[in-house]
């Protein structure tokens, strides 16, 4: 009797962490298609500066994490971060279905970003 009973409570905590462990793998893959939303590739026609820091033509990953109506924008190039720059989030009431970056250009000539719209969103990217 003892025996069976600690067979039942053996197989009763295998199937509580199997089933611990799947919850989990489905959260994680979750959060992965989330995060996965939120990175994008932008392409730069010519050089442009984001908060200062210079960016070259060619195409970049930009990543946003949402912190409320701030954002956090990660720039990236051959998998090393570029840049990284705080934006306001707005809501622009519509889907984008391509990316855009929108640019100042100063007297000097220097392209500076003050806006990216990312494809699959209706959230514009604000850089003050």
């Amino acid at each position: 009797m003892v025996d069976e009973l600690r067979r039942r409570s053996v197989m009763s905590t295998k199937k509580y962490w199997g089933a611990s462990i799947l919850a989990l793998a489905l959260v994680m893959a979750g959060s992965a298609s989330a995060f996965a939303k939120d990175t994008q590739t932008v392409k730069l026609i010519s050089g442009m500066t984001l908060k200062g820091t210079p960016l070259a033509a060619g195409s970049y990953i930009i990543s946003l994490v949402n912190h409320g109506p701030e954002a956090t924008v990660t720039v990236a190039k051959n998998k090393s971060v570029v840049a990284t720059a705080q934006g306001r989030l707005v809501d622009a009431g519509k889907r984008f279905t391509q990316n855009a970056v929108l640019y100042d250009e100063s007297v000097d000539g220097t392209r500076i970003i003050r806006e990216i719209r990312l494809a699959g969103s209706t959230q514009i990217i604000i850089f003050d």
